[in-house]
């Protein structure tokens, strides 16, 4: 996954260095909230567990570096807070099982953009986990070390412009994430995380994924274009109008 992100750079820039396009810069926030689940073959195949879909919400800034019309760099720090529950049925009785966890979440995503505003988006995702908690029925505990310092999602999306002109650009868009490695660390692993109060035949991985809205505020820094002569010029605000 990280050979991926690091192609993605790469690959658009030497696809673009012949076009000798406008190449601008733009700044802003950014505000997600969405859906939530886990994949966890034990835990999605136990008749004694009943998940639901959580909720997540982020919040942070965004860089995009555009090429001419129809692509674009995006590159995106998030702080996040995901929650997730469901029910255990056991000997005991129903129980509930909350999981939640707090995040910085760093993307860079390739943007294909069409005539009529609308966009593509790929790429990816590390989650650099600040905290998390979980409870079994009314009992929380602190589980930091249970779960990884950091895991690895890929990511797809489709938006589009609401608004932009010389200063401003407001684009909405949904976007979802999958993660390619383990919420759970080897201690938590080893302790049969998140399900440390039942025992299975074989660890399963347990892996976050997430539907999301977006909206985007960002506001046009500058860039280079050329001219009719060839030589490059310095241009204020956004390329988009």
């Amino acid at each position: 996954m990280r050979r991926v992100l690091l192609l993605l750079p790469v690959l658009l820039f030497t696809a673009l260095n012949n076009l000798q396009a406008q190449v601008w810069l733009e700044l802003g926030a950014k505000g997600m909230m969405g859906m939530t689940g886990l994949a966890n073959a034990n835990i999605n195949g136990d008749s004694e567990h009943d998940s639901s879909l959580g909720f997540a919400t982020s919040l942070g800034g965004v860089a995009n570096l555009n090429f001419g019309d129809y692509h674009g760099l995006t590159f995106e720090m998030l702080g996040a807070t995901y929650s997730q529950s469901m029910t255990y049925r056991g000997p005991d009785g129903n129980r509930a099982v909350n999981m939640e966890w707090e995040s910085i979440d760093a993307y860079l995503l390739y943007r294909f953009f069409r005539s009529n505003g609308a966009f593509a988006e790929l790429g990816g995702k590390a989650t650099y986990l600040r905290g998390a908690q979980q409870s079994l029925g009314t009992d929380w505990a602190d589980v930091s070390g249970k779960y990884t310092d950091r895991y690895w999602s890929g990511c797809f999306g489709v938006g589009g412009f609401v608004t932009a002109n010389k200063v401003l650009t407001v684009k909405t868009g949904l976007r979802a994430e999958y993660a390619f490695t383990d919420l759970i660390s080897a201690e938590g692993q080893a302790e049969n995380y998140p399900t440390f109060y039942k025992t299975y035949d074989a660890y399963e991985e347990t892996r976050p994924f997430r539907v999301g809205f977006y909206l985007e505020v960002t506001f046009g820094v500058g860039g280079l274009a050329q001219a009719q002569c060839g030589s490059r010029g310095v241009l204020l605000g956004t390329g988009y109008n």
